[in-house]
């Protein structure tokens, strides 16, 4: 943990991949004789006004809480303000729906944004360039490292969640840009600590969506997949509860759709430095929650969820084989009417 103080304190450790079950599988991967390799990339943060530099972790929170990963202690930076977070071969700034905002090159942020080495962020009067180490291309000759890279991949089933707002485009429209940056930082805040409360990983944003998983399938990460369902669905309440002026001005609520499903994916380091899950289990949960829309339901199970957890099914509206974009076969879906105790 760093404190932006005049004591410094110790960096806290990074968080470490979850080690999953798992079967191995190992994929090589012939490469020509001159090859270009990239490092990982590390990312730190620099204060303007002290110099003082920041290492960041896969995520670091930011605000004035000691909970926080980098400490900001004063009054006008919220007690967790902002969050950057390491994804998709690079890092993110996500403001949590603070009061005073979080600032990239002057602009507040009002979703996702890419940090670039070089990059000016800021929180309240605090101003810091953000840096980057390593992951400069280098080229070796193949005689050094051997003719072939063997690829750990581990295929593991797991619980899926996929979460999106809905409406995101037009409510991006049609509210003011320090609103809606309260309101989706809001959102952001509440996913990661009801996913993480639950147990979850959370993979990645994408843009207004989430995609988060449970490594084992059970009876209880099963449980605690519908209920985060559950919360997501009351952190839309609280959020719409907390800015009523804005929504009502375009007659609108604020909602999310959430799709749950289990199967087997691969896992591992698709890329330098970086852990994602990938398979058609990731793709069907994406195209589960966007029917959402189309069945008028909040919350979405695939069959081969609900065959998991054979007691969810009464509270749950059997739709029946929908086909789904870009997949030969249809899935079966239930929509989920009530939740268990």
């Amino acid at each position: 943990m760093r404190r932006l103080s005049d004591a410094k304190a110790g960096s806290k450790k990074p968080a470490t991949t979850p080690s999953l079950p798992h079967k191995d599988t190992f994929t090589t991967c012939s490469r020509p004789r001159n090859l270009i390799v990239s490092h990982e990339v590390n990312a730190f943060l620099h204060r303007i006004d002290n110099g003082e530099a920041l290492d960041l972790g896969p995520v670091s929170i930011v605000g004035r809480s000691s909970e926080c990963q980098v400490i900001i202690p004063d009054p006008r930076v919220s007690r967790r303000h902002a969050m950057i977070r390491k994804q998709d071969g690079g890092f993110y700034l996500f403001d949590l729906g603070s009061f005073n905002g979080s600032y990239l090159n002057g602009a507040r942020v009002t979703a996702a944004r890419q940090l670039r080495h070089g990059d000016v962020v800021s929180f309240a009067d605090h101003e810091f360039h953000y840096g980057e180490s390593g992951g400069t291309p280098s080229r070796q000759n193949m005689d050094d490292i051997g003719g072939s890279t063997i690829a750990l991949i581990r295929s593991t089933p797991v619980v899926l969640l996929v979460s999106d707002i809905k409406g995101f485009t037009a409510l991006s429209e049609e509210i003011e840009a320090d609103d809606l940056a309260q309101i989706i930082g809001g959102w952001y805040s509440d996913c990661e600590l009801i996913l993480s409360g639950e147990g979850a990983t959370l993979d990645k944003f994408i843009g207004d969506c989430v995609l988060a998983y449970w490594t084992t399938v059970t009876e209880e990460t099963l449980r605690a997949a519908l209920r985060a369902a559950n919360r997501l669905l009351d952190s839309c309440e609280k959020i719409y509860a907390a800015r009523p002026d804005v929504f009502e001005r375009i007659d609108r609520r604020f909602e999310v759709g959430v799709a749950l499903h289990t199967g087997k994916v691969a896992y591992g380091g698709m890329s330098q430095g970086e852990f994602t899950l990938v398979g058609d289990p990731v793709n069907l949960t994406f195209r589960l929650e966007s029917l959402t829309r189309e069945l008028e339901s909040n919350v979405l199970l695939s069959g081969d969820f609900v065959k998991e957890l054979p007691g969810i099914r009464s509270h749950c509206k059997n739709h029946g084989v929908r086909r789904v974009k870009g997949r030969a076969r249809g899935v079966e879906v239930f929509s989920v009417e009530s939740f268990p105790e």
